[in-house]
């Protein structure tokens, strides 16, 4: 019988003890501070996606099918929202499905609506026209869409 007590009188004391680290957490979780950091880019994203680039923002980027040798196949542009920006990527999540031509050795031909990637080039657009103009600026001879 005193052992039993002895025991019980052990488990009071323990759940005694534990317990006063456990008040009222309600001032705790009231003076608890939460400050935000925002990630920034690094330089050369920076540069290139300009210093309009938030996250929860639509804006427009460029999809291209590059064969080994390096030649280009295919150019498309695609409505994207910025989800989340880190110093090296910046993550995108596409707003409308995008079918590229199948291309033999490619593993990706189309992007669905709802996807994401991960952008570390950072050229990305505010607006269809400007993707436009820089795909023409840069690939001169290319057709939208063609081979």
């Amino acid at each position: 019988m005193r052992y039993l007590q002895s025991i019980i009188l052990i488990v009071i004391l323990a759940a005694t003890l534990c317990s006063c680290g456990s008040g009222n957490k309600s001032k705790q979780i009231k003076d608890y501070k939460y400050t935000e950091e925002k990630s920034t880019l690094n330089d050369s994203i920076a540069k290139k996606a300009g210093s309009w680039i938030r996250e929860g923002l639509t804006c427009y980027g460029i999809i291209i099918s590059v064969k080994r040798m390096g030649h280009v196949t295919m150019v498309k542009i695609i409505e994207a929202k910025v989800v989340s920006i880190q110093p090296d990527l910046i993550k995108l999540k596409s707003m409308e499905d995008l079918v590229m031509a199948p291309i033999q050795g490619c593993d990706r031909v189309s992007i669905k609506k709802g996807d994401t990637w991960e952008e570390k080039e950072g050229e990305l657009f505010r607006t269809r026209a400007e993707a436009v103009k820089y795909v023409q600026t840069n690939y001169p001879n290319f057709r939208f869409g063609t081979e």
